[in-house]
Formats: structure tokens, C-alpha cells, sequence
């Protein structure tokens, strides 16, 4: 499927018709749509999800649904008119008329006031396959006008209706035949925003991108067949003359129908609280602004953040000047200098001559010991007293040898063991680290004291803004509003708290339900129905768990593949392990080394691969013929990514890839030279007097425009 022209018409800041027509078959599917901020790209985007989608878009992006929770929809559609044409539709069509087209419709007389009061925007396909319906084209057109406040939808089968598009309604024809809403953030995407998938961490976060992996994959209507097989068979059971089990069944389904609309209706006061939590951050900002305009530049947080930051600061000066006194005491040795060394070589020479002096009086005394016992023992010899004396002296004589004096000299300090280390250690302190460390503490001392006296003014000061009247009024205001906002996310705190303990009880209702079914008999006429289900989906179990394994090794493999082809780090990626459980998601990367690589600590531009690398694998493992529409491209890519981008990734995502590129900064002159081969068209959109219009340029001229 290729988009053949796309037409806007009044459509917020494009006036008058603006078409864009897609030359293909040139083996050339990159598209250029640029245009300077403020001219209307994101506009563009906007228009063809709206043109598919119309309220449905505030499922696709939060963008679309916080758009969506400021206004009613209704109101949303009224400010999709274009400005001028608004203008001039209240300025010179006289009241009385347009009240009557309100009430009657439009006339002959003023059938030419639709050209200010109706916007639309179409969406022309050729190459679509609708299953036994022949087509060349398909095209969709969405409309609205303000003064009937009616909104259309025609789509024409090769320019004529057709009653497959009447019997089923708009919405389901273009889930079912164009592109199911829940995968179509993988064919429009923001480059900018895509790296929000990298920080994928939110139970609602994987949830929702599991629903659109087993979308695009094909998975989920596997699923939803199991599913229909499943109440068709519980449909057989609530029919049985098993009325006692047949009674509990159904006691069980109502208390599930119970708990799923417990489960939504949570889900549409999460959705109010959002909207008005949304509302009440918007008032929150204006009222910081009015603070800002006032000359206070204070909030509530940045008054307890310097508070804070005081007390700590005041913490550390009392532990510096504990640290500062510790270090005083060892001044007066660093000062004193060459007596402090003079000092030491005294102690050094007199524990040298203590440790000597009780050396030699150790040695003789055991010498002494040994000598009067060698005596004993010669005494106790059976020997002649004259050989015995002799042995004796000559014993002594040879203990006389090893026995030393003590020196002369005497120490001038009697110091210990324990003395001498302690000073020691002192010394090598003072005459290593301590000048050092000194200077360190006091620097850090300094600046503490700054910071300090710095905090205590600022804190001051604030104190003294708020005491102004109006100030006290803004604040009051704010804080109110402040109180409000933690009230609300406390509340929806709570809610997805009541949700999950909803669910885990669902969880024990279809355990019982599955129990009891396996008792309940049935009825002849349901039971080869019945067995003939079961069979199907003991098939459609086994047949899923050997789809989800074959999808769930193929995606690895192609984000692995398109992240270490895309980054230029060898091998970067070793491992991607999808772990899918129950109806959440989750995507570990992984180095060479096994070691498990957290997607935060990538940078944005490697998170912004990763994002890319996701949706490249699910759209090329999907199989889904869809264009692909790149807002902000390339722009936290260095120089070698973008490269490995525009040559790889851009010509294999799909036959026809359209870009919304700010010049210069999105796209460089050299990245449009290196695209220039696989550059279908370029258009340009252009701005006039606060409206825009789009007009296609040659590429060689598009940077000089």
C-alpha cells in the first residue's frame, strides 16, 4: 500500500487547498517535506491521523491525548479551522445568515460560505488489497464544518462508494483494511519522542506496547479467536440442566462482568483525574509565571530546597572547623620547622641508644643464665674435678667472648617504643600530607562559609518578597493549587493499587470459572460443538506458543542486527532478549560479555537507535505495506549514525518513507548529498502572511530556498 496524494483544505494553518501528489515507481522512496518551526510539519502529521482516526488519534500519543483532555473533542474540531478563513466567516457573513445556516443548511445563496466554514482532509492509497474487492485506489476524506457542527467521513473505492464501506463503519474499515490504530505510533513516529520506547518502564508503559507487539506481529487475532472460542464454549454451559453448577457459573461470569466494569470505569476517573491534573499543572505554571512578573522568582520547592541546603551547609562548616582545630593542634610542629627535624634526629639517636643499651643488657643476662647452668650441669658429670674445672673456665671464657658492654654515651630523652612511633608518624604527616590536606580543608571551608552566607541572604530575601500583599495572594493561590495536585496523584496512585488488586482477583475468578466448566454437563445437541471447540483451541494453545516463540526469536535477532549495523560500536549489542509475560513486555539488551546493558545509561542518540531498531524489526516482521511518516529526523545522530541512517535504515523501512526535516539543523548539506540517490520528490512548505501552503522544489535548489 502507497499513499498516491495527499490534500489539505483549510486545515489549521494551511489555507485553501494544498496537495501533494507522490510520484512512484522510480525505485526511489524517500519523500522531503521540510519547512521552517512554526510552518506547520507537525501540523501536516497531525492532519493524516485525524483524516484516519478522527477522535479515536487520542489513542495513538499522549500528545494527542493531552490535546484532547484541555478540550472536548468538539472543541478540538472548531479550532482545526484555519484562521483566516475563521476571520473572515464571522466578519463578513452577517449573524442572521449564519444563524441560519445553523438552523436550515445551506442554500444556493450561500453555498460559497462553505469555502470558509469547511475544512477536510484526504488520504488517497493505490496499491491496497481489500480481500475479493478489485481496487486501484482507495481514498478517505475526513470533514468538518464549524456551523453545522457536523463532521464526515466518504470513502470511495476507485471513485465511487461502495457498500462495504456503508455496511460496516468507517472506523473498522480503515482498522481493518488500512492501519489498525493501536500499531500506527510505528509508522508515524517523532524521532525526537521515539526514545521515550527506550524508557519503556511502567506496568501501563508495557502493557500497551505488549497490545501493539502482538498487533503488529498478528498474534492478537490468534487471541481473540481463542477468545471467542472460549465464551462460546462457557455460552454451551450457562445453557446446561446442570442448574446447581450452571448457577454458580453464572454467579461467577456476573461477579467478572462486575469486577471489568469496576476495572473501566477506574480506567475513566484515572482519565478525568489526568485531565484535570493536566489543568490544574497548567494554572500551577501561570500563577509561577505571575510570581515571575512580580519579581519573585521563588517557589515553594526552590524556598525548602535553600533551607535544606542551608542546614546541610551549616552541618559541614561545624565539621570543618572540628577537622580545622584537629589540624591547629599540629601548627606549632609545622612552624618550628628544622628544630621539629632537629627534634627527631635527638629521638632517633637516643631511642637508638636505649634500644641498644636494653639490647646488650638482654644479651648478657641470658648469657649470665646460660652460663651458671652450663655449670650446674658440668658438676653433675662423672668427670675428674680438675677436667670438670677446667671445662667450666673454658665455658666461661667463651661466654666472655659473646658478652657486650654498654656505651658510654647517655640519651638525653628516655623515650618509649610507643612514644617514638607516635611521634614518628607526626612527623611524616607534617612533612608529607599535611600541607596539602591543610590547604585542602581550608579551601573547602571557604567555600562552605560562601555558600552559607550566599543561602542565609537568599533565604532572607525570599522571606521578604513574600511578605508583599500580592505576592502573599499568588502564593496562597499556589499552594492551594499545589495541595490540589498531590491530592489527584495520590488518588490515581490509589486507583492503579485498586486496579491491580482487581485484577489479581480477576485472575482467581477464571481459575474457578475454567474449574466449574470442566464439571458442568452439557447438553447433547452443544456437545460435539462443544469437544470440536476445545479441540480448536487446544490447537490454537499449542500453535500460539509456536508463533510467540518463532516471533519472539526473530525480533531478537532483527534488533540485534539493526542496532550493531546501525551504531558504530563492533558488536555493541551480543544479546537482545524479549521476555513477554502474560500482557507486559520487556526488552533486555545485552554487551558481548553477557553483561545486561541499561537502556538509561545509553546516550539519547543510542537510546534514539535502540527506539529505531524496535520499530524497524516490528514493521519488517509485521509484513504490513504502509508508509512511513519520520518527523524530526536525525536529530541527535552524530555524523556516522546519520550516515548508517539515511543509507540503511531510510530505503529498507518501507517502499515510501516520508521526512519532515528542519533544514540545516535536522538535515545538513552534506546528509542531503549523501540522500540524494534515494530522493523520490522534495516539497517545501512556505509561509505567507500567517498562513501556510506547500510547494514542491527541485532538491538542488531545496537549500537554497
Amino acid at each position: 500500500m502507497m499513499i498516491k496524494s495527499i490534500e489539505l483544505n483549510n486545515y489549521r494553518i494551511y489555507k485553501g487547498i494544498n496537495k501533494i501528489v507522490f510520484q512512484n515507481g522510480n525505485n526511489k522512496n524517500l519523500f522531503l517535506i521540510s519547512g521552517e518551526n512554526g510552518f506547520g510539519k507537525t501540523t501536516f502529521l497531525h492532519s493524516l491521523l485525524w483524516c484516519l482516526y478522527g477522535r479515536l488519534m487520542a489513542d495513538i500519543d499522549k500528545t494527542y491525548r493531552k490535546e484532547m483532555s484541555n478540550k472536548e473533542y468538539n472543541n478540538t474540531l472548531i479550532d482545526n479551522l484555519n484562521e483566516v478563513c475563521r476571520k473572515k466567516l464571522f466578519s463578513e457573513v452577517a449573524e442572521d445568515t449564519l444563524s441560519r445556516i445553523k438552523k436550515n443548511g445551506y442554500s444556493a445563496d450561500t453555498e460559497f460560505i462553505k469555502e470558509w466554514s469547511r475544512y477536510h482532509v484526504s488520504l488517497e492509497f493505490c496499491n491496497v488489497l481489500i480481500p475479493s474487492i478489485p481496487c486501484q485506489s482507495l481514498k478517505i476524506t475526513r470533514s468538518y464544518d464549524i456551523l453545522l457542527n457536523k463532521e464526515n467521513v466518504e470513502i470511495l473505492i476507485d471513485g465511487v462508494p461502495n457498500k462495504l464501506t456503508d455496511t460496516i463503519r468507517h472506523e473498522i474499515f480503515i482498522n481493518d483494511f488500512i492501519l489498525k490504530k493501536d500499531i500506527a505510533r510505528f509508522f508515524f513516529f517523532d524521532s525526537e519522542k521515539i526514545v521515550s520506547l527506550a524508557e519503556t518502564n511502567t506496568i501501563e508503559e508495557k502493557r500497551k506496547l505488549c497490545s501493539a507487539y502482538n498487533e503488529v506481529l498478528g498474534i492478537k487475532k490468534y487471541e481473540d479467536l481463542k477468545k471467542n472460542l472460549e465464551n462460546l464454549r462457557l455460552r454451551f454451559r450457562r445453557k446446561s440442566n446442570d442448574i446447581e453448577n450452571r448457577n454458580k457459573l453464572n454467579s461467577l461470569l456476573s461477579k467478572k462482568r462486575s469486577l471489568n466494569k469496576t476495572i473501566k470505569a477506574q480506567a475513566r476517573q484515572a482519565a478525568d483525574f489526568d485531565s484535570k491534573l493536566l489543568l490544574l499543572k497548567k494554572e500551577d505554571e501561570y500563577l509561577q509565571v505571575q510570581l515571575l512578573r512580580e519579581g519573585n522568582e521563588t517557589t515553594l520547592e526552590e524556598l525548602n530546597r535553600q533551607k535544606a541546603l542551608l542546614d546541610t551547609t551549616r552541618k559541614k562548616d561545624a565539621e570543618y572547623k572540628l577537622q580545622l582545630k584537629q589540624f591547629l593542634e599540629f601548627a606549632p610542629f609545622a612552624i618550628s620547622g628544622k628544630l621539629l627535624r632537629q627534634t627527631k634526629n635527638q629521638l632517633e639517636r637516643d631511642f637508638n641508644i636505649l634500644q641498644s643499651e636494653s639490647n646488650v643488657k638482654n644479651q648478657n643476662f641470658l648469657l649470665s643464665k646460660i652460663a651458671l647452668e652450663m655449670q650446674e650441669t658440668f658438676k653433675n658429670v662423672s668427670i675428674s674435678e680438675e677436667i670438670q674445672n677446667e671445662l667450666i673456665n673454658s665455658f666461661h671464657d667463651i661466654i666472655a667472648k659473646y658478652q657486650k658492654k654498654t656505651t658510654d654515651e647517655t640519651p638525653l630523652l628516655n623515650v618509649s617504643k610507643e612514644d617514638f612511633d607516635e611521634f614518628i608518624a607526626i612527623y611524616s604527616n607534617i612533612t608529607t600530607t599535611y600541607r596539602i590536606e591543610f590547604e585542602h580543608l581550608a579551601d573547602d571551608y571557604q567555600k562552605n562559609k560562601q555558600v552559607v552566607n550566599r543561602t542565609a541572604r537568599n533565604i532572607t530575601n525570599m522571606h521578604s518578597k513574600e511578605n508583599d500583599n500580592v505576592i502573599k495572594k499568588i502564593r496562597k493561590q499556589k499552594n492551594e493549587i499545589e495541595l490540589e495536585i498531590a491530592d489527584l496523584e495520590q488518588k490515581i496512585r490509589y486507583l492503579h493499587e485498586e486496579r491491580g488488586a482487581i485484577n489479581k482477583e480477576l485472575a482467581v475468578l477464571n481459575e474457578q470459572i475454567t474449574e466449574l466448566s470442566k464439571k458442568i454437563s452439557i447438553d447433547d445437541n452443544n456437545g460435539k460443538k462443544d469437544k470440536l471447540a476445545e479441540q480448536l483451541i487446544q490447537e490454537l494453545n499449542t500453535f500460539l506458543v509456536s508463533l510467540k516463540k518463532e516471533k519472539k526469536s526473530t525480533l531478537e535477532r532483527r534488533i540485534k542486527t539493526t542496532m550493531n549495523t546501525l551504531m558504530h560500536k563492533t558488536d555493541f549489542i551480543g544479546k537482545v532478549d524479549v521476555i513477554i509475560a502474560d500482557d507486559m513486555i520487556d526488552i533486555n539488551l545485552y554487551s558481548k560479555d553477557n553483561t545486561l546493558i541499561k537502556k538509561e545509561s545509553l546516550s539519547k542518540g543510542e537510546q534514539q537507535l535502540y527506539a529505531t531498531s524496535l520499530l524497524k524489526a516490528l514493521v519488517e516482521e509485521s509484513g504490513i505495506q504502509f508508509p512511513v511518516f519520520i518527523d524530526s529526523p536525525l536529530q541527535k545522530f552524530d555524523k556516522n549514525h546519520a550516515n548508517k541512517i539515511i543509507t540503511e535504515f531510510y530505503p529498507s523501512i518501507s517502499k515510501q518513507v516520508i521526512l519532515f526535516p528542519l533544514l540545516h539543523k535536522e538535515l545538513t548539506k552534506s546528509e542531503l548529498e549523501t540522500m540524494k540517490p534515494y530522493i523520490n520528490s522534495v516539497f517545501l512548505i512556505k509561509n505567507e502572511n500567517s498562513y501556510s501552503y506547500i510547494q514542491q522544489v527541485d532538491i538542488n535548489n531545496l537549500m537554497k530556498e
